[in-house]
């Protein structure tokens, strides 16, 4: 606990695991629903959402995507405080899960984003859920996520396969990307490089074939297919205002990541849609061994839900 959030009052619950991560103690939290699901492919497509303790609502909501190199993380661990505080700020805060690159290949984690975000809207009621105020954001493959999922809310191609709730607008108000990465090709290594490294996985690392876990094939190979998986390729005129986060000493992608999709929206959409952030000396957000404790620290929720309030 010592290490995260020491000026917001949540609890850090050690892993049975060594090499897993920490999770957040939500059992203070007196109004939630943990673990519903919002399709039926996978035990994965589940999410949580958490209400402030007090009123009625219909809350305005943020929808948090949590990270970890497109195959490990869950959505109760120690990222999700990077969200968890707007409940202490008046906002409905739901955490999702998604099937990750083990279990199926890209583009069915964004499917699972999507769908996730119109069955909120669809039981909006049920949950307290204000439709009309939602945002979408997210830290490293999380915030990837965020903004692919908001850049392709009108394009029913990246919906899915028979997609449930297709009715329902996926458009969100608001996104909050964190210490992403947008282009593919930025952690893909050359294929000869990645042929000469070990094949099996270790727990806790990132393996060097970490795209092609993702996309199945190394998408150096083939170029087209890694512009069709970068969101930045989708980003209009239409794509929501935009808080964009990165530590200068972000060791794991290069906050060059976050600078030119800062540079992207402002070309394409106007330079007030977009913040940029750039935090010296902040290492990256989502891996609890080497993340910077001011990511959670009361100064950066009031940046983040400061933000949010505005658009909101």
């Amino acid at each position: 606990m010592n290490n995260y959030n020491l000026d917001i009052p949540w609890n850090i619950i050690e892993p049975t695991d060594p090499l897993g991560s920490e999770m957040v103690d939500v059992s203070n939290v007196i109004r939630k629903w943990l673990n519903v699901p919002y399709s039926s492919l996978s035990s994965g497509q589940v999410l949580d959402i958490y209400l402030p303790a007090e009123g009625n609502g219909p809350f305005p909501t943020y929808i948090f995507i949590h990270g970890g190199a497109f195959i490990a993380g869950d959505k109760q661990d120690v990222q999700f405080l990077l969200a968890a505080d707007g409940i202490n700020r008046g906002y409905a805060v739901v955490s999702l899960e998604y099937r990750k690159g083990f279990e199926s290949k890209a583009p069915c984690g964004l499917y699972d984003i999507k769908t996730a975000i119109r069955f909120l809207k669809a039981h909006a009621k049920d949950y307290c859920l204000d439709p009309d105020r939602f945002a979408l954001g997210g830290d490293s493959a999380g915030a990837y996520y965020a903004v692919f999922a908001a850049a392709t809310a009108g394009i029913p191609a990246f919906d899915g396969p028979d997609p449930l709730f297709s009715e329902i607008s996926g458009n969100v108000k608001a996104v909050i990307a964190q210490c992403g990465c947008y282009d593919l090709l930025t952690l893909t290594p050359p294929p000869e490089a990645e042929a000469a490294a070990p094949k099996e996985f270790v727990p806790g690392t990132i393996p060097i074939n970490l795209m092609s876990i993702y996309v199945g094939a190394n998408p150096r190979l083939f170029p087209d297919l890694a512009v069709l998986l970068n969101p930045i390729t989708y980003i209009t005129g239409e794509f929501p205002p935009t808080l964009i986060q990165v530590g200068k000493n972000d060791e794991i992608v290069p906050c060059t990541e976050s600078e030119s999709l800062a540079k992207i929206i402002e070309k394409r959409c106007g330079k007030d849609r977009v913040r940029f952030q750039v935090f010296d000396g902040w290492n990256h957000c989502a891996l609890n061994r080497i993340v910077t404790p001011d990511w959670f620290m009361n100064a950066n929720m009031d940046r983040v839900f400061g933000f949010l309030d505005e658009i909101l």
